[in-house]
């Protein structure tokens, strides 16, 4: 097959998935699961495919003891009937917008497997993942970067349980006082939550508990899932460090978030557009993304965030 016979197949292929609007609910579906599969933290959430732009999610949950000790013919007075609380979570997705560039040459060498659309999906989704990411973890509806500023991510929304560190340096009393900051109502399962915090805060974790000169400690060196008082300590990508104090005094921390994975919920409405158009003069196709999305802890008051701890 010659370079202008790969191209006009690619061309073809391309034209295929272009919708020209809206991907029908199946295209949808599949899209999104390509999404939630990259190794981001959208892998762990909770996706939630919305059939519009809105959204309301009911919680109902019993917060207080519903047994109570039994009396033969006596019932249960008024004061002893347990009543459910409830409360809603309203998802009202914002919409974004990705390009992709594919050169000549990157098609060209997948032209000749039957899965090039696969493939040309596959490169979407992951891109559009680590996108994602850093939306729903860094939003802040009052930064200056328009990107960011649609919507509020986890790090914005995590209010209830704060331990300022002030850029002490990471130990296990870190951990501890973010899990004795959760009401212990949640922490039933704690091996089912996850600290995620930046990458470089994983690896130091990492590294001390290799110290310890134990399995666990060999495990922690050679890439296993670390963890602190039975929880996983996760890096993500996008939870980057800052710095804190003056120029001549200055420190580089990072943050930790711990929470169930599943209480963060990412809504993603099924209004996905994929758009095509060739550049004929730094030959590339080039590949245009819009979807719709908004993201919401579904309890709040169960998670913790601790601020500036030294990287």
């Amino acid at each position: 097959m010659t370079n202008q016979e790969a191209i006009r197949k690619a061309e073809m292929t391309l034209s295929s998935l272009s919708t020209g609007g809206l991907m029908n609910p199946t295209q949808a579906s599949a899209f999104i699961r390509m999404v939630q599969d990259a190794p981001t933290i959208l892998n762990d959430a909770r996706v939630i495919e919305m059939d519009h732009d809105t959204q309301k999610i009911e919680k109902i949950g019993f917060g207080q003891r519903i047994l109570r000790a039994a009396q033969e013919g006596v019932g249960l007075t008024k004061e002893q009937k347990a009543v459910p609380s409830t409360s809603t979570v309203n998802l009202s997705t914002k919409e974004v917008i990705a390009e992709v560039n594919i050169t000549y040459d990157t098609l060209e060498n997948n032209i000749e497997g039957e899965g090039l659309q696969d493939t040309i999906m596959q490169i979407l989704a992951e891109r559009a993942a680590v996108d994602i990411e850093e939306l729903i973890v860094n939003g802040d509806t009052t930064s200056y970067d328009s990107y960011l500023a649609q919507l509020d991510g986890i790090r914005k929304q995590a209010v209830s349980h704060i331990v300022d560190l002030n850029g002490e340096e990471l130990t296990r009393a870190s951990f501890k006082k973010g899990i004795k900051a959760v009401p212990p109502k949640y922490l039933r399962i704690p091996q089912e939550f996850r600290f995620y915090t930046s990458p470089g805060i994983e690896v130091e974790w990492k590294d001390r508990v290799a110290d310890r000169q134990t399995n666990l400690g060999d495990a922690a060196v050679q890439g296993g899932l670390s963890s602190a008082f039975g929880i996983p300590v996760k890096g993500i990508s996008n939870m980057q460090p800052y710095t804190i104090g003056e120029a001549d005094a200055s420190t580089d921390v990072s943050d930790i978030i711990l929470t169930h994975p599943k209480n963060i919920i990412l809504g993603f409405s099924r209004n996905i557009r994929i758009e095509v158009d060739k550049d004929i003069r730094r030959r590339m196709f080039v590949i245009v993304l819009t979807a719709k999305l908004d993201s919401k802890f579904e309890e709040e008051d169960a998670v913790a965030k601790i601020l500036k701890v030294k990287e």
